[in-house]
């Protein structure tokens, strides 16, 4: 009899602490989400450093959360910000290296760093993930554009005018076509 009162007390006792310790996890993951979401309203709205902000809210709540570093970074390559950019990334791919859109996001930070055959390597790994992802997110005209804007930034870049020329003939051949 005394142990069943002893087990009784023990066990409500233990799940007493169980929902002190739950309760704020849960307010912290909503905290979080709620930052990381505030950070997308601001990256939509291209409030770029309100955008910085909330996404590391998010992630000094809850670090675990590769979409957060990914977002994060998203916001500091729109900046132009390319080496926290990086940073960022390499923390998102961390928690998941198959993550389509940071080894996508990756590419275009190393390319934008003028580290083209990592930033290559790294659009390979995001086709293979997410073949249509990665496709739509790398359409030929828009990276055709993309390049040609740099070109002007670096006109001695013989790498850089190497792809400029694969893009250029490239498209050629498919209005060709």
């Amino acid at each position: 009899m005394i142990f069943k009162n002893i087990m009784k007390r023990y066990i409500g006792l233990l799940l007493f602490f169980l929902v002190l310790v739950f309760i704020p996890i849960t307010g912290k993951t909503e905290d979080a989400l709620f930052y990381n979401q505030k950070g997308l309203d601001e990256l939509r709205s291209n409030n770029l450093t309100g955008a910085v902000d909330f996404f590391t809210r998010a992630i000094a709540i809850d670090p675990s959360q590769k979409h957060y570093y990914n977002n994060l970074a998203a916001a500091y390559i729109r900046l132009g910000k390319y080496n926290k950019a990086e940073e960022n990334l390499k923390k998102s791919l961390s928690l998941d290296s198959n993550n389509a859109k940071a080894l996508s996001n990756m590419s275009l930070t190393l390319f934008y760093l003028g580290k083209y055959r990592e930033s290559y390597d790294y659009y390979t790994k995001s086709k293979k993930v997410d073949s249509k992802y990665t496709k739509k997110r790398f359409n030929k005209e828009r990276m055709s554009s993309s390049v040609n804007k740099m070109s002007i930034e670096r006109p001695d870049d013989e790498e850089l005018k190497k792809i400029k020329k694969y893009l250029d003939s490239d498209l050629r051949l498919k209005i060709m076509d």
